[in-house]
Parts: C-alpha cells; structure tokens; sequence
C-alpha cells in the first residue's frame, strides 16, 4: 500500500531580540558601550571647552581694551587739558584772570577736568555776573564769561564804588568815570536806603545809552521816588523803575520842549514845568 508523502515540519519563529539592545549584544550574549556615543560625548565635551576658552580670551580682550581706554581718558597725557578758548562779554574782566581760573585745569585728563570747579572760580570774581565751561575735545576747554557793567558810581570815603543793576561792588575809582552817573543814595547806611538804592540802580540799568549818556546824578527818597538830573541841569520826575520803558520814549517826547522839570511818573499823564 502506498505511503502518504510526508509533511514539512512547521517552521520554528526566531527568538525575540531584546528591545534596546541594538548592536550591544556580541556574540555569547556579552554586553559592551558602544564606541560611537563615546565618541560623540568627548566631541561635545571638547567643543564646550573650546567654546568656554573662546569665550574667556574674548572677555579678557575686551577687558584689555576696556582698560586701555580708560587709561588714555583717565590717566594718560595724550587728552590731557591744553587749549583754554575765552570769550569775554564786557569790559571790567579781563582775559588774564578768566585764564587763572582755568589754570589749576592745566594737565588734567579732559575726562577729569572739573568744569563745575572752574565755574566756581570764575563766578567768586566780583566782577563776573555768569559763566559757562565745556569742554571742547580733545584738548581744550571753552569758557565764556558775561562781565558785570557798572551803571552808577556812589561816593564811599574819598573815592567812588562803582555799582552794577544788581548793586554788586564792580570797582573802586579815584574819580567817577566819564559817562557814568552819580547815585546820591548813601551806601553807609545799606539796610535803610537798600530798597531806594535798588530802584534808581534798575531804572538806570534800564536806560538806552542816549538817555544814561544825559544823566548827570540820580537819588530817590523810596523805591517810587526816583529822581534824575540831566546834565543840562533838568531835573527828570521818574517814580518807581516800573514802565521804565514807557517813560523813556514819553521823556524823549518831552525833551523836544525845554523845560526845568519833567514829570513821567505817570508816563500815559506827562507834566513839564
């Protein structure tokens, strides 16, 4: 009888890999790192490092020439202050003594030059009413300086104090000074006549020079009892300092007339007598 053909034997699944191990496994089941990861660690650890080594010459370089700089603005002679430009407004301070002011500056890093310093010893100066110090780089300084003018002159002893608007001391003199009027307000007697003072000062400082040039001497009882006298010997009513203006083109008026005594106090009703 016939045999029946035998049957292949059913194929036997492979066993199963164990998940993660990729190419850990050897042969005989061994466990190794692999060389590869290895690898690449000490790559990033060698770049971090040269990263960090790149980072700290740049710092260093930038430091150096941090410290550069700061040498030549702070210590170096190379902007150290040489060059003084003055400009003078006014005539009772002269270019000299704007200079010693500036002089002690002399030498100094421009970045170190204390400007406030020499405003300061510009503006002790009596005879200066302002002062403005920049400075001009990289080796100079500008200065400008605004004189006190003296609008009056008032006996003091045997000679004169010269007298700015504000009532600030400019000089002494010998003699009053061509084309200066006389203030006959005492100056001995300051807390008394000090207000009276102010006002002929501030009506005389704001005269235009046509007019001050024609005053001879000018007093005053009160602040609103200024009082002129021409040189021609009129005598000029002005009041108070206010509307100086005003009464200053009303006398220009009235001078086209003449007349011993011209009233502006109220300069919109103008008297002459």
């Amino acid at each position: 009888e016939p045999r029946a053909p035998a049957r292949p034997a059913p194929a036997r699944p492979a066993p199963a890999r164990p998940v993660g191990t990729g190419n850990v496994l050897g042969r005989g089941g061994g466990q190794r790192v692999s060389t590869g990861l290895t690898a690449r660690m000490a790559e990033r650890e060698a770049a971090a490092r040269r990263l960090r080594l790149v980072r700290a010459a740049i710092a260093a370089g930038m430091l150096t020439v941090l410290a550069a700089v700061a040498w030549v603005l702070l210590a170096s002679p190379v902007l150290a202050l040489e060059e003084v430009e003055v400009t003078l407004t006014g005539t009772t301070v002269d270019e000299a003594t704007v200079r010693a002011a500036v002089e002690p500056e002399l030498g100094t890093p421009l970045l170190r030059v204390s400007t406030s310093a020499i405003t300061a010893r510009l503006t002790d100066i009596p005879q200066v009413e302002k002062a403005q110090v920049v400075r001009s780089w990289p080796r100079g300084v500008a200065v400008s300086v605004v004189a006190r003018e003296p609008v009056a002159a008032v006996a003091q002893g045997e000679g004169w104090v010269l007298l700015d608007a504000d009532g600030v001391q400019v000089a002494a003199a010998g003699a009053v000074p061509e084309g200066l009027p006389q203030v006959t307000v005492p100056l001995d007697a300051a807390d008394e006549t000090a207000p009276a003072l102010r006002a002929v000062l501030a009506v005389l400082a704001a005269l235009p020079e046509d007019v001050l040039g024609q005053v001879a001497t000018a007093g005053a009882s009160g602040t609103a009892q200024v009082t002129l006298t021409l040189d021609d010997g009129a005598t000029v009513r002005w009041g108070s300092a206010q509307e100086s203006e005003l009464k200053t083109q009303v006398l220009r008026v009235l001078r086209q007339q003449p007349a011993g005594v011209y009233d502006v106090s109220v300069p919109r009703s103008p008297t002459t007598s």
